[in-house]
């Protein structure tokens, strides 16, 4: 695989912008397994880019105008396939790297949000629960119906394969919906010995190297809204990685292996709307956390290419102006540096004294131009009749007294 395209070593590296102007963060980012210059990303307006130069350009793949891509995942073991989740226009699936692109049979209105690739079936993640769909074939089989999913992990891939599934919200009373399968996802279990502080899932991720002789449990990692954690045996039991100074008590909303290493993994932060966002590495399974310094901290989509020495591509999103922006960096293991290129500089008019009034004009700007239009104008012209008829009634009955 060829390095990173643009830059030096531990290095990071601005990417060019996307083709469009996002104004809200991307969710959605993906780097080919066998190719560590392909990558995928989707943004809030339902596009989706592919660049085959590490990012040094983008070009538009698939286009569904207002319905969001929140999710994009590569299949480990099968070259080419590609899942993707949005929300409106069901799963879309590409068998050519992300080329072209068609609704997955039997998803065609389910909202993908995280994916799971077993030996003999794809798991998606979805606000209703768990879907399973046998290769090939759109049969599908549904699990957890009460749990909004927003991260799955395949911690055994061959049969009866295990899983877990974690969710942002649910209808049940369990303290965190957080839940496992050991057969195939067929019955489905709650998950405990994680601490109640946390309540909500932001993502999950199980090692996919491979393993030593006999070995049947993989290790396996999650991020929830309050802190990070680890466990060795596909989730029976759980260590905590926050709490002891090297990384902060925050939401981890990604967390990813290396291909190799079991012990050598990347976990970031959006910050939860705080300050406390970032991107980190560890190469001892934990012991230790090294800051890698993305040049914006809020972090809120991460791709490890399968690389030794992988090369990272993450997107950023700048609360203060809206602004996006993609990096990349090839990790060596040396000092980190900063771009050798300028990072835009936050507008005089985006500077947060401002952001309220920005922000607004920006989200009325995509609630009238999205989707919603239609009935906006139509609770508009209610609230006009209803205000016309008070009016109306209201010199009637002044004529009346008169």
């Amino acid at each position: 695989m060829a390095a990173l395209a643009a830059g030096p070593d531990n290095t990071w590296t601005l990417l060019a912008p996307l083709p469009e102007t996002p104004d809200a963060p991307v969710f959605a980012l993906a780097v080919s397994p066998s190719d560590n210059q392909l990558l995928l990303a989707g943004t809030q307006t339902g596009t989706i880019y592919r660049s085959r130069d590490g990012g040094k350009s983008w070009a538009p793949v698939r286009r569904d105008p207002g319905q969001a891509v929140l999710s994009i995942a590569f299949s480990p073991a099968k070259p080419g396939l590609v899942l993707a989740g949005t929300r409106g226009a069901g799963v879309l699936r590409s068998s050519d790297s992300g080329q072209t692109w068609a609704v997955q049979p039997g998803l065609e209105r389910s909202v993908g949000r995280a994916f799971g690739f077993a030996k003999s079936f794809t798991a998606v993640g979805t606000e209703q629960g768990v879907l399973t769909v046998k290769d090939p074939g759109p049969a599908i089989s549904a699990a957890l119906p009460s749990v909004s999913v927003t991260a799955l992990a395949i911690s055994a891939v061959n049969d009866p394969s295990k899983l877990l599934a974690g969710g942002d919200a649910t209808r049940g009373s369990e303290p965190l919906p957080l839940y496992n399968s050991l057969d195939g996802g067929q019955t489905w279990n709650p998950v405990t010995g994680v601490a109640t502080s946390s309540n909500i899932v932001s993502a999950l991720a199980a090692y996919g190297g491979a393993l030593p002789p006999k070995a049947d449990t993989r290790p396996v990692l999650l991020g929830t809204n309050s802190g990070l954690y680890s466990s060795a045996d596909s989730g029976g039991t759980w260590q905590q990685l926050t709490g002891g100074g090297a990384l902060p008590a925050t939401d981890f909303n990604q967390v990813a292996f290396t291909a190799a290493h079991a012990d050598h993994y990347y976990v970031g932060s959006d910050g939860g709307a705080s300050d406390q966002g970032g991107l980190w590495s560890t190469t001892d399974n934990g012991q230790h956390f090294y800051p890698l310094h993305p040049p914006v901290a809020t972090v809120s989509a991460l791709a490890v290419s399968a690389d030794e020495q992988p090369t990272l591509y993450i997107a950023t999103f700048r609360p203060a102006d809206h602004a996006v922006m993609l990096f990349g960096f090839h990790d060596t293991g040396g000092p980190v540096q900063p771009p050798q290129q300028p990072i835009p500089t936050v507008p005089p008019a985006a500077a947060p004294a401002h952001s309220g009034q920005a922000h607004t004009s920006t989200w009325l700007a995509a609630f009238v131009s999205g989707p919603e239009a239609p009935y906006l104008a139509l609770g508009v012209a209610a609230v006009a009749v209803i205000l016309l008829a008070g009016v109306a009634y209201f010199r009637r009955g002044r004529r009346r007294r008169l």
